[in-house]
């Protein structure tokens, strides 16, 4: 026979626990992003507009992290005015030259927070060496918003960078990354 557990009151919470020993509970969950942008306003969007790469493979997108906490790389969403556009995200080292700084904006419009980060954009961001790809991304469709997601985020301690490169010559890329603190 089931045992009934309740609390007083009007409103009166029930736990249910089984034969077998199991609380049969309702439970909410949220994930990791809402839960560090609600309490901690500690994700960021990346806006990056119209950027037209002056050839064919270069860097586009740079965020080194020159702070204590760890930052992640939860989202990219993109689009390229040239079909099948290549974006590529890569692991790099080096010091990054040509590209003008990036303001990120805070997705929880109550916080004030910024990310400890060099965070920067231009059609040709050089200095930079690739130390690995870590994802590929294809831009398909011409104008077509894609998004990438990455399972685990990709991870970006202290000291270590990513760039986001274009294959494609004059692709015109527009886009957005999602970074956050982790707690």
């Amino acid at each position: 026979m089931p045992l009934v557990l309740e609390s007083a009151g009007p409103e009166a919470n029930k736990m249910v626990i089984d034969n077998h020993g199991r609380a049969h509970v309702l439970s909410v969950s949220e994930t990791e992003d809402f839960h560090i942008n609600k309490d901690n306003g500690k994700v960021w969007a990346i806006p990056f507009e119209g950027l037209n790469p002056a050839g064919a493979n270069d860097y586009v997108v740079y965020i080194k992290n020159t702070g204590d906490k760890d930052l992640d790389l939860t989202h990219i969403y993109c689009t390229a005015d040239t079909a099948a556009s290549q974006v590529e995200i890569h692991k790099v080292s080096g010091t990054a030259a040509g590209g003008s700084d990036i303001t990120p904006v805070a997705e929880n419009l109550g916080s004030a927070q910024v990310p400890s980060a060099t965070i920067q954009s231009g059609t040709d961001i050089t200095g930079l060496t690739n130390d690995g790809v870590l994802h590929f991304m294809q831009c398909v469709t011409v104008n077509k918003e894609e998004e990438w997601s990455p399972m685990a985020n990709i991870i970006i301690p202290k000291g270590f960078a990513i760039a986001i490169l274009v294959e494609t010559a004059t692709a015109n890329i527009t886009g957005t990354v999602v970074l956050l603190e982790a707690e």
